[in-house]
Formats: structure tokens, C-alpha cells, sequence
């Protein structure tokens, strides 16, 4: 799913990168009880990318600004 929003967002993102997204992406869906393929998942996908884009490049620190996680 990251990879495909990643695609449609025209981001340039390493396969590094893709593998922490990818990760942070999976924790907030399982967090959030949503499947990976649903709307607010998607959703979820450009709002991590787009956080990651803007300097955030912490996994556990996405994941709490989606989920309302404390952090650290």
C-alpha cells in the first residue's frame, strides 16, 4: 500500500526509506484496527509520507503522531 501511495504522490523514497514507512505503516493500521487496503488507511499512507518528507525520519515517532501514541 506505502509503495502505491508513494507512486501516486511522485516521492522519491529509497528502499530504505520504503522499508521504515512500510513498517510505521503496518503499526498504525494495527493500532488503529483498519485493514492496510482500507480508505483511512490510504489516508494514513500519505500522511506518513508526507510527515517523513517534512523531516520526520523517526519510525516510532510517526507512528505516534498517527495513533495518539505518547512518544518516546
Amino acid at each position: 500500500m506505502i509503495h502505491d501511495v508513494a507512486k501516486r504522490l511522485n516521492s522519491v523514497l529509497t528502499p530504505e526509506d520504503l522499508a521504515l514507512l512500510e513498517k510505521a505503516f503496518a503499526r498504525v493500521c494495527e493500532l488503529r484496527g483498519i485493514s492496510q487496503t482500507s480508505p483511512p488507511a490510504q489516508e494514513s499512507a500519505k500522511v506518513l509520507i508526507n510527515l517523513y518528507q517534512s523531516g520526520i525520519r523517526n519510525r516510532f515517532q510517526l507512528v505516534a503522531m498517527l495513533t495518539g501514541q505518547r512518544y518516546p
